[in-house]
């Protein structure tokens, strides 16, 4: 074999191994584009029930898309959230506004300077896989499975992340097509009294394909 031909050969496999290198990273970059239901007024609704001591009490978590411009989105946030305090808990509401960059996720201002910098919890990447590692707002997390809900008046297939800290609990369903997060549950251990959170989507304008 003439060293011409041998050079052909190497310079053939290094182009063949520099595009499979290429195909893997972008293989395992999941955040390419912003979703495809990202739109100036786009929101979901949640039911959050409250669970302690026998007592329970209903509110409504919202977030919604106030204005888009090109890949960055500005969101509103109202939710709910626990207080306990001498033994006596209380529901609180709270609100949020934060400009997202739409692809990456990462919030780049907010009305509360502690999320900056944090990855936006409410939607995750679509191209993920048992395995995938996702970073949200509670920190980054392997999907480990997933599983069939009943939400919104369909069935939908959700990844899940679950989380264990040693005052709390959060498992978390996302939609596999649209990333979009459907179910939440928390379970707080605050002054020996457990509180427990369930959030289920019940009110949204974006079409959720199958």
């Amino acid at each position: 074999m003439n060293r011409r031909r041998l050079l052909l050969i190497c310079l053939l496999l290094i182009s063949v191994l520099c595009v499979t290198i290429a195909v893997y990273y972008i293989a395992q970059s999941p955040e390419k584009a912003k979703p495809y239901w990202l739109a100036s007024g786009s929101y979901m609704t949640y039911e959050q029930v409250f669970m302690w001591n026998n007592q329970n009490e209903t509110e409504y978590m919202t977030w919604n898309v106030t204005e888009l411009r090109d890949d960055m989105a500005d969101l509103y946030l109202v939710s709910h959230g626990v207080n306990v305090t001498d033994g006596n808990v209380a529901i609180i509401e709270g609100e949020a506004h934060w400009t997202i960059d739409a692809v990456t996720r990462e919030v780049s201002s907010s009305s509360d300077s502690s999320y900056v910098g944090q990855k936006c919890p409410f939607w995750i990447p679509t191209d993920l896989r048992t395995g995938s590692s996702v970073d949200i707002l509670y920190g980054a997390n392997t999907i480990r499975r997933s599983e069939s809900i009943n939400v919104l008046g369909q069935q939908r297939d959700c990844w899940i992340l679950e989380y264990d800290w040693s005052t709390a609990s959060m498992k978390r369903w996302y939609d596999k097509s649209s990333g979009i997060c459907l179910r939440i549950l928390v379970v707080l251990y605050r002054q020996d009294i457990t509180v427990k959170t369930t959030e289920t989507a019940v009110s949204t304008n974006i079409g959720l394909t199958k």
